[in-house]
């Protein structure tokens, strides 16, 4: 399930990142156009003053004939297939001059030559005596057009220049620097895609590590936990290391009979320090042996160590094994009082009663 979950996240960020990266792309191709739209805004700029300065020379000198205009002038104008003049008067054309220097559109409209939509609203819009530019369309080409509107011998004319948008936009240090852009644009892109992705990734992995850690620590705090309630359980019944009181006495060894334990041992100790004798008992002492208070000590319960008598009961274990145990416990001040073993006759309370009867007052 945790796997899946950091599939689904790695899954959702790497979507994030192409969405991500395809609007960086989609920024960056914006840019370049309007990059673009710069370059041929002062690129037309430059063509507006070209063209003024052809109006001024052409009406440097009045009572000129338009062939004294075409031929004085504009046929020494520098053109190219991609870069032309156009010359009008009222609606027809006059001249048109290309890298053939033809006159094919000579006794036509204008409208013959400047088609389409964008080409009639530049010419429609050009203003008298003032260059304006604009970007158009002819024959499927677009270019970038300065024009102006000019009186001259009382007859209204249209001098236009185009140039090629791809002339101005193909040009080498321009061109190169548009690759330049795009090439950082892709690189940007890439990066920010590949980085977010990995990124992701990594998010995704430490994420199911760490789910795996908190389920870990889920696990183990569990575990402690029942740990610590078997340990206090345990603690709570460990025979070395509880002090029974004289009325659990009787409970203790009908279970024991119940159950057919035999044989059993029980021994009467008299202790000048007792709490040091139930330290030492849990040592030398197995947990088969139960503990009970005789004659209790309200000290005892208070860390105080005083002299006190205990009843032990062996279970499981004879006389001899007894007296055995009990040897390794008599440095500690003890004085046995009775150690007597009972195999299975008779009653064991009985047993216990009369032991416990003929040491009362030792």
């Amino acid at each position: 399930m945790r796997e899946k979950t950091a599939k689904r996240f790695f899954a959702l960020a790497a979507g994030i990142a192409l969405l991500l990266g395809l609007a960086v792309g989609i920024v960056g191709w914006i840019f370049i156009g309007r990059f673009e739209d710069g370059v041929l805004q002062v690129a037309a700029e430059q063509q507006d003053a070209y063209v003024q300065l052809v109006l001024d020379q052409i009406n440097l000198k009045e009572n000129r004939d338009d062939e004294d205009i075409i031929s004085g002038i504009l046929s020494s104008l520098d053109a190219s297939a991609n870069k032309y003049w156009t010359f009008s008067r009222d609606e027809a054309m006059l001249f048109v001059k290309d890298v053939l220097e033809t006159s094919k559109y000579r006794g036509f409209t204008t409208a013959t030559y400047y088609v389409s939509d964008s080409a009639r609203a530049f010419l429609d819009g050009l203003q008298r005596n003032r260059v304006t530019h604009s970007i158009i369309q002819i024959q499927e080409k677009t270019y970038v057009a300065s024009g102006v509107i000019f009186l001259y011998n009382e007859s209204e004319y249209r001098l236009c220049l185009l140039t090629n948008r791809e002339v101005v936009l193909d040009n080498n240090d321009f061109l190169q620097g548009k690759v330049n852009v795009g090439i950082s644009f892709l690189i940007a892109v890439f990066i920010m895609v590949v980085g977010t992705m990995w990124f992701s990734r990594r998010m995704g992995i430490y994420y199911q590590r760490l789910q795996e850690k908190e389920a870990t620590i889920t696990e183990l705090t569990q575990n402690v936990s029942n740990l610590n309630k078997k340990l206090m359980v345990r603690t709570t019944y460990d025979t070395k290391r509880t002090l029974f009181q004289e009325s659990m006495i009787r409970d203790f060894l009908r279970r024991i009979q119940a159950k057919g334990i035999q044989p059993v041992t029980l021994a009467v100790v008299k202790c000048a320090r007792e709490r040091s004798f139930l330290d030492q008992s849990q040592i030398l002492l197995d947990r088969g042996v139960l503990r009970f208070q005789l004659e209790g000590n309200a000290e005892l319960l208070d860390g105080a160590d005083v002299a006190g008598k205990l009843l032990l009961v062996f279970v499981r274990c004879d006389h001899d094994n007894a007296m055995f145990s009990l040897n390794f416990l008599m440095s500690i001040q003890t004085q046995i009082l009775a150690v007597e073993q009972w195999s299975g006759s008779g009653d064991l309370l009985e047993f216990s009663e009369g032991l416990l009867s003929r040491t009362k007052g030792m």
